[in-house]
């Protein structure tokens, strides 16, 4: 056992640059880690006492009442399901979590913070767990515990992140490669204001979908379908599939463009990919629209949704030394239109959790 008294975890949020909603149907996608961090630090104790910063209270729990609460807690409770589930030998841990990354917002706080908590038990109780039993052992908590149908592209890039590369994974063989990211090109995250909530949004029902079209077709993943098969389809589901075919086409654009260093092909990729997600899979909003137009207008490379959609964040590629200036007249118009307390952040692709 570890001698170590105190334990600091430091888990990065994730951008997805390009393939959004193509990892529940095993596609092609392109994540990195971001500068802003959930942290955790503590010590092994008993039982599990947690104090959240954000929400200013202590949360407790033994490890033989692991019941869901509909609360953050139940992130860590998640992560301790999976790991006596597994037959992991662990006990409790007294600690307190802050960080930068904001909730909500489409940056992934919530696999952010289930990758805190594992990486954390994994040091502090010797668990020698490799990264990718890591990543997948974190979204089969949130699926199963927490009850969120997500994929595998959030866990993957908190644990695999890199500093100045995405990452390229194939969702269906966590086969993934690192392409190096233009330092002097900055992303800018600009949240909506508008909390998403992908539980009880059109999420699961885009993804029921997306497995049923799978299943009729006969098909493992969306990478063997073509736009040819799914002619006899309902329109409605052919349109749906029809952006996931185009969208991992476009990821592997993006990875011949970020090779060539054509960051001018990769913005308008982007912005191509969001038109194409507005209007035939229906999880934009006028908010997120406004955001990228305005975009593109004030001199973004390019622009998209990022996450799941429904509100939460919106990301515009655009020079290292305009982002702050871009952020700021970006954020100013969008005040005038909205109401909601918008903000936005400047990132840059980060080092997984650590």
């Amino acid at each position: 056992m570890s001698k170590i008294t105190m334990l600091r975890v430091q888990s990065p949020g994730r951008v997805n640059l390009i393939g959004e909603h193509t990892d529940y149907t095993l596609g092609y996608a392109m994540p990195m880690a971001v500068n802003l961090y959930t942290v955790l630090e503590g010590k092994r104790d008993e039982n599990v006492n947690i104090y959240s910063d954000y929400f200013r209270e202590w949360r407790s729990f033994t490890l033989n009442e692991l019941k869901k609460e509909n609360s953050w807690i139940d992130y860590i409770k998640a992560i301790y399901w999976i790991l006596l589930k597994k037959k992991y030998e662990i006990q409790g841990v007294k600690g307190r979590v802050y960080g930068n990354l904001p909730l909500g917002a489409g940056l992934s706080s919530s696999a952010s913070f289930e990758l805190a908590a594992l990486a954390f038990l994994n040091r502090a109780y010797d668990l020698y767990l490799p990264p990718r039993d890591m990543a997948l052992m974190a979204q089969e908590a949130e699926n199963k515990f927490v009850g969120v149908p997500c994929g595998i592209l959030d866990q993957f890039a908190i644990t695999f992140g890199k500093k100045d590369h995405v990452i390229f994974l194939d969702t269906d063989t966590l086969e993934y490669e690192y392409i190096p990211f233009p330092k002097d090109v900055s992303v800018v995250v600009f949240y909506t204001g508008i909390k998403r909530e992908l539980v009880s949004s059109a999420y699961a029902e885009r993804r029921q979908i997306a497995e049923e079209v799978l299943r009729i077709l006969g098909k493992r993943t969306s990478k063997e379908v073509n736009e040819s098969d799914l002619t006899h389809l309902p329109s409605f589901y052919r349109r749906l599939f029809g952006y996931i075919i185009r969208e991992n086409r476009r990821v592997i654009q993006v990875r011949r463009a970020l090779r060539k260093g054509d960051i001018i092909e990769v913005g308008e990729i982007l912005t191509r990919a969001h038109r194409d997600i507005a209007r035939n899979y229906g999880v934009s909003c006028e908010e997120l629209d406004f955001f990228v137009n305005k975009a593109i207008e004030l001199g973004a490379y390019g622009a998209r949704l990022t996450g799941a959609g429904f509100g939460g964040s919106a990301i515009a590629l655009v020079e290292e030394e305009k982002a702050k200036e871009f952020g700021e007249a970006i954020l100013k118009e969008y005040k005038k239109k909205f109401p909601w307390n918008a903000k936005y952040f400047i990132v840059k692709p980060s080092d997984g959790v650590k």
